[in-house]
């Protein structure tokens, strides 16, 4: 038998993913203009939905963001570095949403297909019901 991958293998289930991503972006954005302690909620909620991905991604996308944030030097005032890498972690944890769902759209895709055949446990009790 013959190991299924795990990730999704088309667009199409990858793109699963945006049904988790997009809601958890808009609430972060939506809590823009509340109090601290709801955002400190909601960001707390986005990175614990997006465990284990919030740390590799939050290494990408600050790897990728530290050009700009240089650029930004040359521009004019830029934003406080602690302002940055909490955005930072904020945008990986919705990357880590959109990897969890479509891993789970493609776990369940694996599942369904391996519903067929039959597994041990099925084995034995068949063949030990002849007897």
């Amino acid at each position: 038998m013959r190991a299924q991958l795990l990730w999704p293998l088309t667009v199409r289930e990858w793109l699963w993913g945006l049904f988790a991503s997009v809601p958890v972006a808009a609430l972060l954005l939506g809590t823009r203009s509340l109090d601290s302690q709801s955002a400190a909620l909601a960001a707390s909620l986005a990175v614990a939905l997006s465990i284990p991905w919030v740390v590799p991604a939050t290494m990408l996308i600050a790897v990728l963001s530290a050009p700009v944030y240089m650029w930004l030097h040359s521009q004019g005032p830029v934003p406080a570095v602690l302002d940055w890498l909490g955005s930072v972690v904020l945008v990986a944890a919705v990357v880590g949403c959109h990897l969890n769902t479509a891993l789970l759209v493609a776990w369940h895709r694996t599942r369904k297909a391996s519903e067929a055949e039959i597994g041990l446990r099925d084995f034995l009790f068949h063949h030990g019901q002849h007897k």
